[in-house]
Parts: C-alpha cells; structure tokens; sequence
C-alpha cells in the first residue's frame, strides 16, 4: 500500500473551505510585518469576506509606503490560502 502525504489528505478540504475573517486579519498583519519594516497590528486590518477586500486602519503616509508592497503581500496571500480563498483587494 503507498503512504499518502498528509497535505494531500487535506487538500479537498482546502478546496471548500474559507478561512475566517480574524485568521486573514491576523494573518495579513504578520505578513506585512515580515515583508516590510512597518508594524502593524491586527486590530488595524479589517477584512470583507463577501468582497475579499482588505482595509487598513493606518495613516496614509504608512498606506502609501505598504502600496509599493501591496502585490508581495497578495502573493504571499495567495500562496497560503490558494487562489479561490485569498483577497484581493487592499485599500
């Protein structure tokens, strides 16, 4: 009998499920943390599930720097979450 990778157990499920808006909030928030020098916190992303819009609660001065950013930061999403799931969208 060949061994499957665990990955692959999970990787129907991956398909359907979407991940929780306080996870992408959260997750979002870290990732620009380790793309950027800028520190942000969680409670300073607001996230639309419906539209997969992110919303950054920041000064604009800090905007306008994480937009040069803003397709690393996609990707990086795209890459964890897949394609169907990511956001895509950051205001």
């Amino acid at each position: 009998m060949k061994m499957k990778h665990l990955g692959s157990l999970f990787a129907r499920y991956q398909k359907m499920l979407v991940p929780p808006q306080a996870s992408v909030e959260k997750r979002v928030a870290e990732i620009v943390c380790e793309i950027t020098p800028i520190t942000i916190t969680k409670e300073q992303v607001s996230y639309s599930v419906g539209s997969r819009t992110i919303a950054l609660k920041v000064p604009s001065i800090i905007k306008s720097e994480l937009q040069h950013h803003k397709t690393a930061i996609l990707d990086r999403l795209v890459s964890e979450m897949g394609a169907k799931n990511a956001p895509k969208v950051i205001l």
